[in-house]
C-alpha cells in the first residue's frame, strides 16, 4: 500500500511542475486554461493532503506497530513471573519424578523376569506341536493279563509292551516302548504298568497302562530263613557237591518238616518232588571245605510247583586246618634202632600202617588229635622188623580233619 501512495505522490507531483511550468511559456493565457490551471493546482494540492495524510497514516501504522510489541512484551513478563512462580513447583514434581526413575531404575529383576517371559517359549510349544507324540495317539489294550509266574515283562518276548499296542501298524517302526513300572513275575499279585513311547525324534509320551496278574505259588506262602555258619576244615563235603539236604541241614533255619516234601526226612531225600536247595556263592570260586576263609553265599530254594526263591546273603567261615593249628617235627637229624622191634603197626580203624611210638622220633607228640595216622613215607614203611643198617626217610602226618603234611628227613640206624 505504501508503494502505490509514493507512486502516485510521484505522479502528482510531476503533474504539478508541468502545471507551473506551463505559465511560464505562455504570455496570455486563456479563461479556458485559467481554468484548467486552477484545476490542476487544486488537484495538486490535494495530492499534496494526501501525501501528507499518508505519512501521518504510516507514522501512526508505525506508532501502532510499535505499541504492540511493547504489549506483547508486557504479556511475556507476565508470562516470566507466572513462570517464576510455577518454577518451584516444577522443580518439586522433578525431584518426585527422579525418585520414581531410581524407584523404577533398581527394578532390575522385573526386567529379568520379562527377559525370562519373553525366552521362546510360545517357540517351544509350537515345536512341540509339530512333534511325532503329537502326530501319532497309540491306543493301549484294554483288560487284565494273565502272566506265568516266574515271567519277566522286560525280556519276554511274548510280553513286550508293543503287543499291547492295537494300533502298533499306523505307528512309526522306530517307535520303541517300555513298562515304567515294575512287574514281579515271581510273587503273587496284580501289578499295573504304564507305557511310555519313545518316538524317532525324540518326542515321548504316557499312553496307556497294562494290569498283569501274576498267580500266587508256593514262593508266597513260605520264607526260608538263614545264619551264617562255622564249619571245620574238611566237614561234611556234600555240601561242597552240592547235596541239597545237606545245605538244608547245616544253613536253612527253619524247623524239620517246614517246607513241602522237605528233604531234611529221608524218605523225600531222593523224591523227585521234594523241596530243593543249591548253595550259590557271590564269588567265581565255589565254596570248599578244605580250603580255609570266609564265604559270602546264599540258596535258591525251589519248591514242588516250580516255584523258586533266594534266600537272603549269609557268610560261610571255613576254619583253618589241624596241620596248619599243630606242628610236629623230629627231636633229631637221626635216630638208633632194634632191628628185633618193628616201627609201624596196621590200624584196622584207619586202615593205615602208624608209627608204634610218634613220641620217639616227634617233638609235641601229645598234641596230636586222636585218629591221627604218623608213618614213615619211603623205605621204613612196613610192619615187619627191618634188617640192620642205615636208613633215610621222612614221616607223613595225616590229621582226622584229612590235612596233613611231611617232616623234614633224618637218618635211621637199625642194629
Amino acid at each position: 500500500m505504501g508503494n502505490k501512495l509514493k507512486a502516485i505522490s510521484k505522479v502528482s507531483v510531476a503533474l504539478a511542475l508541468l502545471g507551473a511550468a506551463v505559465p511560464a511559456v505562455e504570455v496570455a493565457p486563456t479563461a479556458m486554461a485559467a481554468k484548467k490551471s486552477t484545476k490542476k493546482a487544486k488537484k495538486a494540492k490535494k495530492s499534496t493532503k494526501k501525501k501528507s495524510t499518508k505519512k501521518v497514516a504510516k507514522k501512526t501504522s508505525k506508532k501502532k506497530a510499535t505499541k504492540k510489541p511493547f504489549k506483547k512484551v508486557a504479556k511475556k513478563k507476565v508470562v516470566k513471573k507466572t513462570a517464576k512462580k510455577a518454577a518451584p513447583k516444577k522443580t518439586t514434581s522433578k525431584k518426585t519424578a527422579k525418585k520414581v526413575v531410581k524407584k523404577t531404575t533398581t527394578k532390575k529383576p522385573v526386567t529379568k523376569v520379562v527377559k525370562k517371559t519373553t525366552t521362546k517359549k510360545p517357540a517351544q510349544k509350537v515345536v512341540k506341536r509339530l512333534t511325532m507324540a503329537d502326530k501319532y495317539q497309540p491306543q493301549v489294550k484294554s483288560g487284565t493279563v494273565n502272566l506265568k509266574w516266574g515271567t519277566d515283562v522286560t525280556d519276554d518276548w511274548d510280553y513286550e509292551a508293543r503287543k499291547f499296542i492295537t494300533n502298533d501298524s499306523s505307528i512309526p517302526v522306530s517307535t520303541s516302548y517300555k513298562y515304567l513300572d515294575p512287574v514281579n513275575g515271581q510273587k503273587g499279585g496284580t501289578y499295573t504298568t504304564r507305557i511310555q513311547v519313545t518316538y524317532a525324534d525324540g518326542s515321548k509320551e504316557v499312553v496307556g497302562s497294562v494290569t498283569f496278574v501274576v498267580p500266587t505259588t508256593d514262593v508266597d506262602k513260605y520264607q526260608p530263613t538263614v545264619h551264617d555258619v562255622t564249619l571245620e576244615y574238611g566237614a561234611d563235603d556234600s555240601i561242597e557237591y552240592g547235596v541239597d539236604y545237606s545245605i538244608r541241614k547245616y544253613f536253612i533255619t527253619n524247623p524239620a518238616g517246614y517246607f513241602p516234601n522237605d528233604p531234611i526226612f529221608s524218605q523225600f531225600k531222593s523224591s523227585s518232588d521234594r523241596t530243593q536247595f543249591e548253595l550259590n556263592t557271590d564269588s567265581e570260586e565255589p565254596l570248599s571245605v578244605t580250603k580255609p576263609g570266609t564265604y559270602t553265599v546264599h540258596v535258591k530254594v525251589t519248591y514242588p510247583d516250580g516255584s523258586y526263591e533266594d534266600t537272603n546273603k549269609f557268610k560261610i567261615t571255613v576254619l583253618p586246618s589241624q596241620a596248619e593249628t599243630i606242628k610236629v617235627a623230629p627231636k633229631a637229624s637221626s635216630f638208633t634202632v632194634s632191628s628185633s622191634s618193628a616201627l609201624e603197626y596196621h590200624d584196622d580203624d584207619l586202615l593205615e600202617n602208624t608209627l608204634v611210638d610218634p613220641s620217639f622220633f616227634l617233638t609235641n607228640a601229645s598234641a596230636l588229635p586222636e585218629g591221627t595216622v604218623v608213618r614213615f613215607n619211603g623205605s621204613l614203611d612196613s610192619t615187619d622188623t627191618l634188617d640192620p643198617g642205615k636208613y633215610e626217610d621222612y614221616l607223613t602226618i595225616k590229621f582226622p580233619d584229612g590235612s596233613s603234611y611231611d617232616t623234614d628227613n633224618f637218618i635211621v640206624n637199625v642194629k
